[in-house]
């Protein structure tokens, strides 16, 4: 059997700077602090720290996605609830259809099952359309709950909409 074209692995701080120009490319419009991805590697003994998982999909040998996740094992919100949200899912256009954006999104329910969350859930831009409509194609629902605002690149802000997929 043969290698697949596509590829994941994780990110580490030797590629982070790969994660965060993906990200920049595919949503220009977005404003994404710079500890928006250093956070993946915060050190410390701090007890609270935070879980995240990261993974940059390869086309090929080629950077051409990456997505970022957050596990809540609590209730923060009604925008942050329990499961595993899904706070950055970024494949370059000319990529779009090659399945990359499906790989990501089985690298996360996989991860929801390894970690024993029964919701994956997102906050994507009211304006964005063609994602929201991905998403439900994929099994999300919009839950009629607004997510957290997202800045953009103008200084402006963007209301987002939460949509959720429950797991069995």
């Amino acid at each position: 059997m043969g290698r697949s074209i596509i590829n994941l692995d994780n990110v580490y701080e030797n590629n982070l700077g790969m994660m965060a120009k993906i990200a920049k490319i595919v949503y220009p419009n977005q404003q994404f602090e710079e500890s928006f991805f250093s956070e993946l590697f915060k050190g410390g003994n701090d007890k609270k720290k935070e879980a995240y998982m990261a993974q940059i999909a390869y086309y090929s040998e080629i950077p051409v996605g990456t997505i970022k996740l957050l596990l809540l094992q609590k209730k923060k919100s009604d925008s942050l609830q329990k499961g595993l949200h899904i706070e950055l899912l970024a494949v370059l256009e000319k990529y779009d259809d090659h399945e990359i954006k499906e790989k990501l999104l089985e690298y996360a329910l996989d991860e929801c099952k390894k970690n024993h969350q029964h919701k994956l859930f997102t906050a994507t831009r009211s304006s964005d359309e063609q994602l929201m409509n991905w998403y439900k194609e994929h099994g999300f629902t919009e839950t009629g709950s607004k997510g957290e605002p997202v800045t953009l690149s103008d200084g402006t802000s963007e209301e987002t909409v939460l949509l959720i997929r429950e797991l069995d």
